[in-house]
């Protein structure tokens, strides 16, 4: 098969060793072109290019913000999408059981190849933007922006950083006492004075460690998003 390995080397968990091992061992059976990412975005546009040219697989060693970039490259078309983790927490990747390190998941890959063992899944959407797993609206996203603007703490103590973070805007920051937005459903129920809402696709919400968070239960990659919002200081289901 023909493979398109797209690189993020500035991925938390990213090495040169484990990208040498990796091109090495997918390249014993496959063609493989290797590819890396240099600017935000950059995944979306070599990922539609290879499904464009008719790549079979295109694998991604990045975290889950490379992965969800190269997954928008390839909505609507026949070329797969393959994990390889290599960013801090790599959510996706062990949300539908591939293991959590890079070199033991192509492992997996090259296995899944030659039984040619494929899976459809469905996707969040955004206006014109898709989602693998989850979309948060309110603290969630107020969080992660305040993470992504100091991307190199991030890459040094993950977890530490991001519940650093999260106190702060809660304590600080982030006003979650004042209603910001309202969720109308599709049985045109509304639910008035979210201050944090969340779209899943599939479940957990992310891991801390090897431990799962759970937000939504009963997210499912084979069925629609489930929803949980949080309304002044009580969530609802």
């Amino acid at each position: 098969m023909r493979i398109l390995l797209i690189v993020n080397t500035a991925a938390s968990s990213f090495s040169a060793r484990k990208r040498v091992v990796i091109q090495k061992a997918l390249s014993s059976d496959h063609e493989v072109e290797v590819v890396e990412t240099v600017r935000g975005g950059h995944a979306q546009r070599l990922a539609h290019t290879a499904a464009v040219d008719g790549v079979d697989v295109v694998a991604v060693l990045g975290g889950d913000g490379t992965l969800n970039e190269a997954a928008n490259g390839l909505v609507n078309t026949n070329t797969a999408l393959a994990p390889l983790p290599g960013g801090s927490t790599n959510v996706y990747a062990r949300t539908i059981g591939v293991a959590n390190d890079a070199v033991e998941a192509t492992g997996q890959l090259l296995a899944s190849l030659e039984r040619e063992s494929f899976r459809r899944v469905g996707l969040g959407c955004v206006e014109d933007r898709y989602f693998l797993f989850h979309c948060g609206v309110g603290f969630d996203a107020a969080v992660v922006e305040k993470v992504e603007a100091r991307r190199g703490i991030k890459k040094i103590a993950p977890h530490p950083f991001f519940a650093m973070n999260a106190f702060d805007a809660w304590l600080r920051t982030y006003d979650h006492k004042k209603s910001r937005f309202t969720v109308e459903l599709d049985d045109g129920t509304k639910i008035d004075g979210g201050t944090m809402a969340i779209a899943a696709v599939s479940t957990p919400y992310t891991f801390v460690g090897k431990r799962p968070i759970i937000v939504t239960p009963n997210a499912s990659l084979d069925r629609g998003f489930s929803l949980a919002v949080v309304q002044a200081h009580r969530a609802l289901p």
